[in-house]
């Protein structure tokens, strides 16, 4: 069925013998030695995906320049179809049409036909994804687009059933041939389209605060007040939107909206779509009220959620969601990091061929593996002997643990500990089936968000272990994604590594990178934040309209136009990331340069910014910290050579509260003017700060003085008490802090820093 040169015919066989004996090949053509009848060139490619069809009947060929010259040389239109590898959908219209003869002898004769992982190519997916939703108004993978052979779309949509792929094949084949230049100049339209719409658009409006107000209201505006969350089903987290809106809550103080969002992670935290005997979340849910979970999980997921609910233990200090985020991080570890510490990517949705299989259980089978604990687990779990989903039960909870615990007596803590020693049993129990399918490639972005999870939870629930983790899988990724040319790669696999990095893998990573520099404060981290950094200024920005695209142009890319990406998806857009990367190195290093390209980043994408903001979250997150700083409970000053933390706990009726000042070695703080004290404590509204413990000032001999100077230099706390003035449900008091730090040669303008404390009870 193939037509391959005998080059390559050797070519395909050497790749697939280095396979090894336990190779096993995804096809349902085998002979007699139980080898595979076809092998095509994505054998040759590092992707699960690309080898997932590396031995169906069809003629695949990987997105690249040869394709396409082989469609213009043989005149025939490219069939393009896109998937990742736990894509329950792809799974199905690969069964049932890429490995059956009928339908792949036909595509082979009429099509030049590539296949494209999506997760290694996403500026590829994003350019043509934005056709099929112009197109067909809605999208969605398995993608499958035809394209002309200068890689212009004229026709694309998702699944098709194999009658209705064969139908469209010939009617597409019969166009081709007899109404040529109408498909040509379709094409034309759609690309001049898509770049229009991947265009970056100055706004008149101002954009401030105002903004970030209406991002607030709009996305409310989408809040689903009888199931949580947003929008209908299917039913997905939404991360964007709950990272924008928490620093929102924290910003404001607005408890209603922070009613919402700890609503919504309740609701999370005690449907299907959280593996409650394994941890992790799956992907979404395919229904309204969370239930019935689409079972594959994805590592981003995982990473963004652990980061939330350890964000809304600190606003509320409700254990849940310390249980949950915690949950989240031992299940990546225990289930999805390699042997040196890297984090593999998803897993699959089934296993055995039946979805969810592996994660439903019955009552039956609980109570033979349980006993005497099958009563509290049937409780508690939701069990019933007709099952929630296909006559099983996915385990869901009523009410999150805490709340179960009051209601029928249990302390809490007991409680956990209890539900640990099941869950172990069950779990043992559980990996005994077949798993599924584990995508194993380390991508350099979701590698990023997930250092970040564990570098935040460490810093936040100081826990040393969370740091340890970080720190291994950075060093992997700063070591093994690398390409032949030592820049960075887009994936891994096996250590292997060969796509060139996409601007979202520099901008994910570059973040990591900082919330790690802010757990351990080694500079390592800040430096090597900073040159990724610098590089994705360098090679990823758009010089003339600004903005970044998301491969660097470097003349030898394939697509119509250059994609830039500003909407979030189910991850963050790398333009809204690289506005919080560069907001946030401009307050570490004093780097002016930075707080330019965030403001000429606000600027570029102003006018969907001020059109569209709800599609742009955690866009408005980082203007939100441009204008208003971090909403944290430390800051930077001093051009980062000044690291302040503050944490309160309560004692009767008031707050304890303690600021911990580091300055750098060579540097200190300086004596206020008309003050006795280098440090101005003050409160915002409703709070009253009192008893103030400053610690003893030094005199310290500067070079260009003769006389010596009462400074701070070194580490220093300042106690204080705090107490609420009006009525505070959020358990939050804003700082003003009033400092001016020098070195041994000058003096910085004075700086006002706002701090947020979270008030531990």
């Amino acid at each position: 069925m193939f037509n391959h040169s005998s080059q390559l015919k050797d070519q395909l066989k050497k790749a697939l013998s280095e396979k090894g004996a336990d190779y096993q090949a995804r096809t349902r053509y085998l002979d007699h030695n139980t080898q595979p009848v076809y092998t095509n060139r994505l054998i040759l490619e590092d992707s699960p995906y690309l080898l997932q069809h590396a031995h169906n009947p069809v003629d695949w060929y990987p997105w690249g320049k040869e394709a396409f010259e082989q469609a213009k040389q043989h005149n025939k239109p490219v069939f393009l179809s896109i998937g990742y590898s736990t894509c329950h959908w792809c799974h199905v219209m690969e069964e049932e049409s890429f490995d059956n003869e009928d339908v792949a002898k036909v595509m082979n004769e009429l099509f030049i036909c590539i296949k494209v992982d999506r997760e290694l190519n996403p500026d590829v997916d994003t350019y043509y994804m934005t056709a099929v939703m112009m197109m067909q108004g809605q999208g969605g993978w398995p993608m499958s687009s035809f394209l002309t052979p200068d890689r212009k779309p004229f026709f694309g949509a998702t699944y098709f059933r194999p009658g209705q792929f064969l139908t469209l094949m010939h009617r597409v084949d019969e166009l081709w041939q007899q109404q040529y230049q109408d498909l040509i100049e379709q094409a034309d339209h759609y690309s001049q389209q898509i770049s229009n719409a991947m265009a970056a658009r100055t706004s008149l409006n101002e954009i401030g605060i105002n903004v970030v107000e209406l991002t607030a209201q709009t996305l409310m505006n989408h809040y689903d007040p009888q199931h949580a969350g947003f929008g209908g089903a299917p039913k997905f987290p939404n991360e964007p939107y709950l990272y924008f809106l928490f620093d929102y809550v924290i910003f404001k103080q607005d408890e209603e909206i922070l009613s919402r969002l700890t609503e919504t992670l309740d609701v999370l935290l005690c449907g299907g779509i959280y593996d409650q005997f394994g941890g992790g979340f799956h992907r979404y849910a395919t229904d309204a009220n969370w239930l019935i979970p689409h079972f594959e999980k994805m590592l981003y997921n995982q990473a963004n959620l652990a980061v939330l609910y350890t964000q809304a233990w600190q606003i509320t200090h409700n254990p849940e969601y310390k249980r949950i985020s915690k949950e989240i991080l031992d299940y990546v570890l225990r289930e999805m990091t390699n042997a040196d510490g890297a984090f593999f990517s998803a897993t699959d949705a089934d296993s055995e061929g039946e979805e969810g299989k592996y994660f439903v259980w019955n009552s039956e089978e609980i109570k033979s593996i349980l006993g005497n604990d099958a009563g509290l687990l049937i409780d508690l779990y939701q069990f019933s002997d007709a099952g929630n989903f296909e006559g099983y039960t996915i385990p869901n909870l009523n009410k999150p643990l805490n709340y179960y615990a009051k209601k029928n007596g249990y302390d809490y803590d007991e409680l956990l500990i209890r539900l640990d020693k099941i869950k172990e049993t069950l779990l043992a129990e559980r990996i005994k089936r077949i798993p599924p399918l584990l995508d194993d490639k380390v991508i350099t972005a979701w590698n990023g968000m997930m250092i970040k999870a564990f570098s935040f939870a460490s810093l936040i629930f100081n826990e040393s272990s969370y740091i340890v983790a970080a720190e291994r899988a950075a060093h992997y990724v700063l070591k093994t994604n690398k390409t032949n040319n030592n820049q960075l790669s887009r994936t891994s696999l096996n250590g292997n590594a060969t796509t060139s990095a996409l601007q979202e893998d520099y901008a994910y990573l570059a973040e990591a990178l900082l919330l790690l520099y802010d757990a351990t404060q080694n500079n390592f981290w800040l430096e090597h934040a900073r040159k990724l950094t610098n590089y994705m200024l360098k090679h990823f920005w758009d010089k003339e309209t600004g903005g970044f695209f998301m491969s660097a142009q470097t003349g030898n890319n394939l697509l119509p136009s250059a994609p830039k990406e500003t909407q979030d998806n189910a991850t963050s857009s790398g333009n809204s990331v690289a506005l919080n990367l560069v907001c946030r190195l401009w307050r570490r290093t004093g780097d002016a340069n930075y707080q330019h390209y965030g403001q000429q980043l606000v600027q570029a994408f102003s006018d969907d910014i001020s059109q569209r903001p709800y599609s742009s979250a955690y866009m408005i997150k980082g203007l939100l910290e441009l204008l208003a700083g971090e909403q944290q409970s430390y800051c930077w000053a001093g051009n980062g050579k000044v690291f302040i933390n503050a944490c309160a706990m309560e004692q009767d009726e008031y707050y304890l509260l303690s600021i911990d000042i580091n300055i750098n070695e060579g540097n200190y703080l300086n004596l206020q003017e008309d003050s006795e004290l280098p440090v101005l404590l003050e409160t915002e509204r409703g709070w009253h700060v009192e008893d103030i413990e400053y610690p003893d000032t030094v005199e310290k001999q500067v070079q260009y003085q003769i006389e010596t100077k009462k400074v701070y230099e070194g580490n220093i706390t300042i106690n204080a008490k705090l107490r609420a003035i009006d009525t505070n449900k959020l358990n939050i008091c804003k700082l003003k802090l009033t400092l001016q730090a020098c070195d041994t040669t000058h003096c910085l303008a004075q700086e006002k820093h706002i701090v947020t404390v979270f008030l531990a009870h």
